[in-house]
């Protein structure tokens, strides 16, 4: 075996699994998000395994499972989906609090109660909605330590019991709140998460956005020459910035156009328009993430009767608003002028067909008729009805540039 080969060999098939060694294995494939949420998860299946057995560790879990996984291959995924299984109904009842089960005495939370369970020592079980969730978690370490090898997870969902959800209406972001949110924030931030807000981009989408990405275009897209008038501006998301790595083109609105062509022409290419370039894309997205929260947060506890409902949690716990729901409602905005229009702009796969045999004539018809919809601080109609005169008194003015032009050569004519 020649020393690469020996390296390589060591480095990915001789490593010993550890605890430590999972956490980097994490961090190499997952968001900080989903790092923390299956270092959890992992923590709630140690202690399973305790409570279920005193005095069995996790290592004897996995080496106990490896040896029937070569042993009895035949029935190895039923025990499998039997352990998963304890673990939904573990966790769907009253369990021990992770913070405080084989607490260290000397961490006492800066002298307060434990922020889980008050220093009950247990927990409410997790809400139905919340298991599929935390099945994923689990999986992250039972694939690292080698239990789920050979497995899909196709097969795994096909004999577990699920707790019943009830469906949950989801609350849409509306236009007085869009605003309210709007007006804590200034400058290019508020910019910005107005532009999602009638754009739809994603998190990491918008603020990888550059000038070289960004068109002045006319009515039948194609680009007009700098300071000329134009329709839209036409943004390019470049495939490699997308969730689904395929390039898509997305339209600013008319509301927003000339506070974007001044960015846009104020900024070095190169540079993003939303995020400093000394900021990572990662790190600029969930700053906007905790920023909205904080937000929404202000604004309830400043009027509850009208905003307390942007601080409130969902049946899973998590909230009912978050920087996403600009996106949500652009999407919805945008399907109010014809259903699967804003999925498309939006990425959505299934509506990019329908998008791209769109002419040029229905995209120019879309766009206008958006114009109405996405507006969140002028009133639509009005702004429409001042680009209409706008066109009609250019209009009247070429025609009587027309008609002099035309009496001067008839004067020409006459002289001669």
């Amino acid at each position: 075996m020649s020393s690469y080969v020996q390296k390589l060999y060591e480095r990915t098939v001789k490593t010993e699994l550890s605890d430590q060694g999972f956490e980097e294995w994490l961090k190499e494939r997952y968001s900080k998000g989903a790092v923390t949420s299956a270092k959890s998860a992992f923590k709630q299946l140690k202690i399973m395994v305790d409570v279920k057995n005193k005095g069995t560790t996790w290592n004897d879990i996995v080496q106990e499972f490896l040896v029937l996984q070569k042993e009895n291959p035949d029935n190895y995924l039923k025990l499998v989906q039997g352990f998963i299984q304890e673990f939904i109904d573990f966790s769907f009842h009253t369990r021990p609090c992770v913070r405080c089960y084989k607490k260290n005495p000397t961490d006492n939370y800066r002298g307060k109660r434990c922020p889980e369970c008050q220093d009950t020592k247990e927990v409410s079980g997790v809400r139905a909605i919340t298991i599929p969730n935390m099945i994923t978690w689990i999986k992250k370490p039972m694939r690292y330590y080698g239990l789920l090898k050979g497995i899909s997870n196709e097969d795994l969902r096909d004999d577990l019991i699920l707790p019943t959800i009830e469906e949950e209406e989801p609350e849409p972001l509306t236009i007085p709140f869009i605003k309210a949110i709007l007006n804590k924030v200034g400058g290019k931030r508020k910019l910005y998460w107005w532009f999602v807000a009638t754009i739809g981009t994603r998190g990491s989408e918008g603020v990888q956005i550059v000038p070289s990405d960004c068109k002045f275009v006319d009515e039948e897209q194609m680009p007009v020459p700098y300071g000329q008038d134009y329709f839209r501006i036409k943004i390019t998301l470049r495939a490699g910035t997308t969730k689904t790595k395929k390039s898509r083109e997305i339209f600013v609105a008319k509301e927003i156009q000339k506070d974007m062509e001044r960015l846009i022409k104020n900024t070095p290419d190169g540079t993003p328009l939303f995020r400093d370039p000394k900021s990572s894309i990662t790190g600029t997205r969930d700053y906007n993430n905790e920023l909205f929260r904080e937000v929404c947060k202000d604004l309830a506890d400043d009027d509850p009767n009208t905003f307390g409902i942007l601080n409130k949690k969902k049946e899973s716990g998590f909230y009912k608003f978050s920087f996403h729901s600009f996106r949500s409602f652009a999407v919805t905005q945008l399907n109010r002028v014809d259903y699967g229009f804003g999925h498309a702009l939006a990425g959505h796969k299934v509506y990019m067909g329908m998008y791209n045999r769109l002419t040029v004539e229905q995209k120019k018809e879309y766009l206008e008729k958006s114009d109405e919809y996405l507006a969140i601080f002028t009133d639509a109609k009005q702004l429409n009805a001042k680009d209409r005169k706008i066109k009609e008194l250019q209009q009247q003015h070429l025609d009587f540039e027309q008609f002099l032009l035309e009496k001067q050569k008839h004067q020409s004519t006459s002289i001669e």
